[in-house]
Formats: C-alpha cells, structure tokens, sequence
C-alpha cells in the first residue's frame, strides 16, 4: 500500500484544521497551495503533476474529505467576492 493511500481519520483531519486556523496559519497554508500549484496553471511534468496533487491532496484532507456540490457551491461564492486584480494600464 502507497502511504497516500489512506485517508487521514477524524483526529488527524482536525489537527490538521486547528494548524491552518489562525490568521497566520491561514496565509501559510495560501502560500503552501501556492507553491504547490493548486491555484495555477501547472507543466505536464511529473514533478509538478506530483505537487499539484499534493497540493490538492491538502485541500481534501483540511475539507475532511471528498468534496460535495454544496461545498462547492460555497467555495465557489467565495470565489465571486474576491477583489478584482487592479488592471494595468497600457501606456498609449
């Protein structure tokens, strides 16, 4: 058995919740997806695939799971109150 291949239990999911629930274990955490690629466009090589997944391997583990459609229905609100990037300007 690969030792990704087991779900995290209840307990370990919940420590991994209260190490990310702080403001500063929040930025962490952003940072961590960040690097990891799991909010940008990734290679097709293998080292990226692998930490792109891990990267969403995190985000299933802090979720508890797999995720569902009302999840995602939030997730995705969520994502509609972001701020908009500032739009550079070109120079004319």
């Amino acid at each position: 058995m690969h030792r990704l291949d087991t779900f995290p239990n209840n307990d370990l999911v919940a420590q991994y919740r209260q190490a990310f629930s702080s403001r500063a274990g929040q930025v962490v955490l952003a940072h961590m997806l960040y690097d990891l690629g799991a909010f940008i466009e990734i290679s097709d090589a293998p080292e990226d695939v692998s930490l792109r997944n891990y990267g969403t391997r995190l985000i299933k583990i802090i979720g508890g799971g797999e995720v569902d459609e009302n999840t995602m229905m939030e997730f995705t609100k969520r994502l509609m109150k972001q701020p908009l990037s500032k739009e550079i300007k070109e120079d004319s």
